[in-house]
């Protein structure tokens, strides 16, 4: 179909756009590109070439060495000498552009056609353009391999410096030459000083980080008067539980007090930006100093008496004072080593020739852990539990005195690279205390709110029991249904925030050691059915299954279970299904990770199944009952039932077992195979009304009609009978001297029954003496004969 003029117009306009946008080059510059492209693919392929024999010389040089101390300098100086990873530049650009001067210039050439004009040159361009796109693409493959090796051997290089000496163990000898060594080093620092020293600043993030300083530090005097507000609420509500808003307001206030001078110290590390990774690193110690000083300062306005931590999280003083004592001195040396240290860290070649770094990394590892053995001694069991004190107290002495130990039998680097993630997770611990105590508000603050509600579910109960009377069964069925208590939930509910905490800040503790992580690659080399990283990944799932499958029903109590109109019984049973689901799902991941795959695992448990339904046959019989009694539910938790001659209150259904609490209350264990193979009766599976037939027997010659108006009435007035089905009167039988008849009503809860009973038998009693009618006892006649032959009759009369 022909275009119309309006189409052609547009397509042209179209067309002179891109030519304008991206204008086609001549043939000479097209071709100088070309030659340009050519030129960056032969480099990139060199240098492709050269890292294939550094690689390779590398090896040759590690094996003539040996231990020597110069396989540190040598691994540092080709490690050096690599490509820049982020030096490479993005072609997906400049691809993107010279497709679309194809399209300008095939667009060209149509036109050009259909004006009869000459296109070898634009024939000519387009060959040149077609050739471009290829070396791109080619160079784009070069330089993703480069890159590719680049990154592979110089993880092979961080692997190896992790487990060389780097400088010369503290022996005698490195004491004796330890005051000279410190005059050099004053000498390399003055010459390395003098050196002028080119920056990069980054203006943007300069200005993105001084100008909230400078707001916070001009609102600094109205920061301070909301914060005294907020002490002063939280105060004032001592007996009231605390709001976690107030606290986390506070928490907010006190954190941006704060900030001021370490967003200052930031904003100058960014005009301070070297200009290469091996420059002299005062904008990443400038960096290393505000966080120790923000994480040190923190911590001190927290636990400062009438502090946040006192007044809002409600710390005991004793644990605040020892807090106190822990943070002054490990604050005097933690700033200034990471300022020191991070300067340090930068010039790996100069690190065999440190006498400073060593002694630095030696005084804080023996500081850190007599700091922390000190105060983990004293502070009380974490959670309430000696051995998880003991399983973090160990870690956090342990570690401190390993950086310390490898530091001084030469490992500096090694010391150095650890004390950076060292440093880290212990600002990560920070933040992880503060976190879990704001979530303790919230947690507290919403079991609370169950407790007062639940209150008022007693008082209401306790008010029908008041109302209702007493009776054979009262004491059981007006007991509350079975559940979780409000400190069990609120426990249960603290120990699965403190383990999702554990997976969130475990997640970042992963990314801050995840560069050390590849230096343990080694040990996947070993000759094992699993690696060390599949054991670690399996313990993991198996503590984090026990964990949510023990924790479980007061996580669903707190957030689904409270706020659903469930029926009686179900949120048991879908506590105890989710449980076994979890549980089982977790054993199978946990193995399937360490090598059983699923096609082994069936055998074995097909094996498991027959050989233990032999030896085990009852316990399984009884556990398969459980699980139909969950899933089918002909019994639920609360039911009362029948089960042969024991009656009673279902309490809970277990794996094996169901434990019923009889009118007595007794706790009777009853296994599950009983109520699935036995008779069963449920007073209130479907429907709780049952039917009362009260009997009652008149003396002849009583007046029926108004004994059965009289009986009628009793239930017509009894609020506890039904209307529907109605109450019915039947006279049954010709007693021996009675007239037999029945009352039959009905009531709506099985609690009702006994209290019926009791009242319509009052009501009976009492109508029968107003109208005169008798109930007759059974009377027998006697004849008696003495010895002469004189009868006598006695009358004796028996109740009935």
């Amino acid at each position: 179909m022909p275009a119309t003029p309006l189409q052609s117009l547009l397509k042209g306009l179209l067309i002179c756009a891109l030519l304008l946008v991206l204008p086609v080059k001549a043939s000479g510059p097209v071709q100088s590109a070309e030659a340009d492209l050519q030129q960056q693919l032969a480099d990139l392929r060199r240098q492709q070439q050269q890292l294939e024999a550094q690689s390779t010389e590398l090896e040759e040089q590690l094996e003539a060495l040996g231990n020597s101390p110069l396989v540190y300098q040598v691994l540092q100086q080709q490690r050096a000498n690599l490509p820049r990873l982020d030096a490479q530049p993005d072609l997906s650009e400049a691809l993107a552009e010279l497709r679309l001067r194809e399209f300008a210039l095939s667009q060209q050439l149509r036109l050009t056609r259909a004006q009869d004009e000459d296109i070898s040159h634009l024939l000519l361009q387009q060959q040149h353009l077609q050739q471009q796109r290829k070396l791109l693409i080619s160079l784009q493959q070069e330089q993703i391999e480069l890159l590719e090796t680049t990154q592979h051997l110089k993880q092979d290089i961080d692997e190896r410096l992790f487990w060389i000496p780097s400088n010369p163990p503290m022996t005698l000898g490195w004491w004796q030459q330890l005051p000279g060594n410190f005059v050099q080093l004053g000498k390399n620092l003055d010459d390395y000083l003098a050196q002028p020293e080119e920056f990069s600043p980054r203006w943007s993030l300069f200005l993105l980080l001084a100008i909230p300083a400078l707001a916070l530090l001009i609102w600094r005097k109205k920061i301070r008067a909301y914060l005294d507000q907020l002490n002063d609420q939280a105060s004032a509500v001592a007996e009231v539980p605390v709001s976690p808003w107030l606290t986390s307001q506070a928490l907010a206030l006190n954190f941006g007090q704060l900030l001021p001078l370490p967003l200052a110290l930031l904003a100058l590390a960014q005009l301070l930006q070297p200009p290469s990774e091996s420059s002299f690193a005062l904008a990443d110690a400038l960096v290393a100093l505000a966080l120790s000083g923000l994480v040190v300062s923190l911590v001190h306005q927290l636990i400062k008496p009438s502090g946040l931590a006192e007044q809002l999280l409600n710390w005991s003083p004793d644990t605040l004072a020892h807090l106190r004592s822990f943070i002054a001195p490990l604050g005097w040396l933690l700033i200034p080593a990471s300022f020191i240290l991070a300067i340090l860290e930068k010039q790996y070649l100069m690190l065999p020739e440190d006498p400073l770094g060593p002694l630095i990394l030696i005084a804080l590892g023996l500081l850190l852990a007599e700091q922390f053995g000190r105060l983990m001694w004293r502070l009380p069991p974490l959670y309430s539990s000696p051995l998880l004190h003991w399983l973090i107290t160990l870690p956090l002495v342990t570690l401190p005195l390993t950086l310390a130990t490898i530091t001084s039998l030469g490992y500096y680097y090694s010391g150095l690279q650890l004390t950076t993630q060292l440093l880290a997770t212990l600002y990560l611990l920070v933040a992880w205390v503060i976190t879990e105590a704001t979530l303790y508000k919230i947690i507290h603050q919403t079991t609370a709110r169950l407790a007062h509600e639940r209150e008022l579910e007693e008082e209401q109960l306790r008010l029908v029991t008041e109302q209702a009377g007493s009776g054979e069964e009262m004491a059981l069925t007006t007991s509350p249904l079975p559940r979780l208590e409000v400190d069990q939930i609120h426990q249960q509910s603290l120990r699965l925030a403190r383990f999702l905490l554990l997976i969130g800040f475990g997640s970042l503790f992963y990314w801050v050691w995840s560069d050390l992580f590849t230096v343990f690659s080694y040990l996947d080399t070993l000759n094992l059915p699993f690696s060390i990283n599949d054991l670690l990944l399996a313990a993991f799932i198996l503590v984090f299954t026990l964990f949510l499958a023990g924790n479980l029903p007061g996580l669903l109590e707190i957030l689904v279970l409270s706020r659903l109109q469930l029926q009686q019984g179900s949120a048991y049973a879908i506590t105890s299904l989710l449980n076994y689901a979890i549980t089982a799902t977790g054993l199978v991941l946990v193995l399937a990770t360490l090598g059983v795959s699923w096609d082994k695992l069936q055998w074995l448990i097909a094996a498991l199944s027959v050989g233990l339904g032999f030896g085990l046959q009852e316990i399984f019989a009884n556990f398969i009952s459980g699980l139909i009694l969950l899933f089918e539910r002909p019994v639920r938790i609360g039911d009362v039932v029948t089960l042969g001659n024991l009656s009673g209150r279902v309490r809970q259904i277990r794996i094996r077992a169901t434990i019923i609490t009889d009118f007595d209350r007794r706790d009777i264990i009853v296994p599950n195979k009983n109520f699935i193979t036995g008779q069963l009766v449920n007073w209130s599976l479907a429907d709780t009304v049952t039917r009362i037939i009260v009997k009652v027997g008149v003396a002849y010659g009583s007046d029926l009609d108004k004994t059965r108006e009289i009986l009628l009435e009793a239930a017509q007035v009894n609020e506890r009978a039904l209307t529907d089905p109605a109450p019915q009167v039947l006279f049954l039988e010709f007693g021996d001297s009675t007239l037999n008849h029945e009352l039959r009503l009905h009531v709506k809860e099985l609690s009702d029954r006994n209290p019926a009973i009791d009242e319509i038998n009052r009501f009976i009693d009492r109508r029968f003496k107003e109208e005169g009618i008798e109930v007759a006892f059974r009377q027998l006649d006697i004849h008696l004969r003495n010895s002469e032959g004189v009868e006598k009759l006695v009358a004796v009369k028996t109740p009935n």
